[in-house]
């Protein structure tokens, strides 16, 4: 029989995150999925997205016995998922960035509280989407990860950096002792991988601006690009590439016109560029599997700030590749 795994209100009212359903078909096992857990049921399965092993699809879709059927409705909670991309993913996120772009422009110390709130917030977006799917993750150490991160760094540097990325870890590994749903293994690791990610992006986001004004804009240009293009193409109904390729190739031309412009080495931020560029598709796939359970290249996943989950990583490798050809 093939799994079956619910999100959202659909988890509610299926009193479960995963069950075993007959179907050699995505059409079969949704309906002996209603059949079993009634007509509201039924009625919340139909504006909600389906894949089947990670892989976007219809109702005529072949299941295996070993298949994994997701099914992720647009609303969670009663809270809005991604119902509207342009005011909830793109609206948020350009309002984020226009933010940072100003900090960046004012003064370290306005960059520095602007990347708080940024990483506060995707932090808590990312716990919350992930505890929707039944996966108890503690908002708290992700958090003090992002506080940390700025305070180390703005103080000592990389050593700062180091020093918060490595406490981010323990607090988390610490702070699941205090609850017991917070000890199962996945929830500890989950808890420690936003942790590590949010401490070490953040710092790195301070590192970057300790290091240049101008590189920091060239950074936040070609995330600000590459997350535009992977959008479009996500929600382009006949696209050309996928999310992540398109993403990939925004982020190296944004990074080769933005480095042309800004950058006091060319070669340098092109190459920080394509490290960036790899660690935003690595950020991303993190994320969806943190959100989700899953890898999947297109389609909504819950939250509201998904496009930022690259963005934190490729901060570190757009820096870390930085010093290394400085």
């Amino acid at each position: 029989m093939a799994r079956l795994r619910l999100f959202a209100n659909l988890r509610e009212i299926a009193g479960a995150a995963t069950v075993e359903i007959p179907g050699s078909t995505v059409a079969e096992v949704l309906a002996g999925a209603t059949a079993r857990f009634g007509r509201e049921f039924g009625r919340a399965l139909e504006p909600a997205q389906v894949w089947v092993d990670g892989e976007r699809a219809n109702p005529s879709a072949a299941v295996g016995a070993e298949s994994e059927v997701a099914v992720i409705p647009p609303v969670s909670g009663g809270a809005m998922v991604v119902r509207s991309p342009m005011i909830i993913e793109i609206g948020i996120v350009a309002v984020m960035a226009a933010g940072l772009f100003t900090a960046n422009t004012v003064s370290l110390q306005w960059f520095a509280v602007a990347v708080v709130l940024v990483g506060g917030v995707w932090v808590y977006d990312l716990a919350s989407s992930a505890d929707r799917r039944g996966l108890d993750v503690a908002f708290m150490p992700g958090f003090l990860g992002v506080l940390g991160g700025t305070l180390g760094t703005y103080r000592f540097g990389a050593l700062g950096m180091a020093t918060a990325t490595v406490g981010a870890v323990l607090i988390s590994l610490v702070w699941s002792i205090g609850s017991h749903r917070l000890r199962p293994i996945d929830s500890v690791v989950a808890g420690a991988t936003i942790a590590v990610i949010a401490a070490f992006g953040i710092s790195s986001l301070l590192l970057l601006r300790l290091r240049s004004r101008d590189e920091t804009l060239v950074f936040l240009f070609v995330a600000t690009a590459a997350i535009f293009v992977s959008w479009l193409s996500d929600r382009s109904e006949m696209p050309i590439l996928d999310p992540l390729v398109a993403m990939l190739i925004g982020a190296l031309a944004a990074g080769a016109v933005a480095g042309a412009i800004w950058a006091p080495d060319l070669l340098a931020a092109i190459g920080g560029s394509f490290a960036a560029a790899i660690a935003l598709v690595s950020g991303r796939n993190a994320g969806t599997l943190l959100r989700t359970g899953g890898f999947f290249v297109a389609g909504s996943v819950p939250g509201s700030l998904a496009y930022l989950d690259g963005v934190v990583l490729a901060a570190g490798a757009y820096w870390s590749i930085l010093t290394i050809l400085s």
